[in-house]
């Protein structure tokens, strides 16, 4: 007869596959950006009113991440510091944001690059097998 503590309790896979979807989702909405970027800069101004939903399709998929990264926690028992790193995510694209609002060009491209850059790379991090 087995104990409680001798049963072993099933990990949810579903906060991981949560996370691993709103971050790619993230990155692909965050390089798009680019191309929106590029085509707004060029004087095609009908690429503008894109270019600013995607940036709020990515802010919602990064939001999206913060709450999978807090149920892989919970309920995997994996690392914080996908919180922070999402969170922190989050407050670059609101600097981002900010700065293409004020046409702060000189400040929003290399912002974009970086917001990109880390997009990408934390949605890559999360298809690494983990444990």
């Amino acid at each position: 007869m087995s104990t409680q503590d001798e049963r072993t309790i099933p990990v949810p896979e579903w906060p991981r596959w949560l996370l691993r979807i709103s971050l790619t989702l993230a990155a692909v909405l965050l390089f798009a950006q680019a191309a929106t970027a590029g085509l707004f800069l060029a004087e095609l101004r009908s690429a503008f009113p894109v270019h600013r939903e995607m940036a709020t399709a990515a802010g919602i998929a990064v939001v999206l991440s913060i709450v999978a990264a807090v149920f892989c926690m919970r309920l995997r028992h994996d690392a914080k510091w996908p919180i922070a790193a999402a969170i922190g995510m989050l407050a670059l694209m609101s600097l981002q944001a900010f700065a293409g609002f004020r046409s702060l060009t000189a400040l929003h491209v290399p912002l974009g690059v970086l917001t990109i850059t880390l997009g990408v790379g934390f949605a890559a991090w999360s298809w690494i097998r983990h444990r």
